[in-house]
């Protein structure tokens, strides 16, 4: 229990100073699609190089691991997804407006695959996957998104 009580700050601490500013500076930049590039570009950056490369992401970890079953920290998993999903969707919208997009993509239905996606990067590279590796598979699916 000890460990849950010390988690629950350090989570809420870890999404406040490291996810709302990304998430902010998506959803303020007004580019669509290249921001978004941009935004996994940056994950992919922070988890596989640096001291901290292959920690994975709290979040991540925290939604894989025992402490999510605390009441305060599905809480607060479940209000830093929607912040994620929505500034994906603010992004891809902004992309949208420019023809960056598949016609008749729906940015929310979008917005939720690249959350996905975006906690998949998390984990795979905690698991050692590399930077290259990664970036194929996001440039595969923004580019399936993206209009021909």
């Amino acid at each position: 229990m000890a460990n849950r009580s010390c988690t629950g700050p350090a989570l809420r601490r870890y999404i406040e100073q490291r996810s709302r500013p990304a998430f902010s500076r998506l959803a303020e930049d007004g580019r669509g699609l290249p921001a978004v590039h941009d935004f996994f570009a940056a994950l992919i950056e922070a988890r596989c190089s640096g001291a901290y490369a292959r920690w994975g992401c709290m979040v991540s970890n925290a939604h894989a691991g025992g402490e999510n079953g605390d009441p305060g920290i599905r809480a607060a998993l479940d209000r830093h997804h929607a912040e994620l999903r929505e500034a994906l969707r603010t992004a891809l919208t902004a992309g949208v407006a420019k023809g960056q997009l598949q016609p008749g993509t729906d940015p929310g239905a979008a917005a939720d695959l690249l959350a996905l996606l975006a906690y998949g990067v998390n984990l795979r590279s905690r698991s050692g996957a590399d930077a290259g590796e990664l970036t194929t598979t996001v440039t595969g699916v923004l580019d399936a998104l993206g209009a021909a």
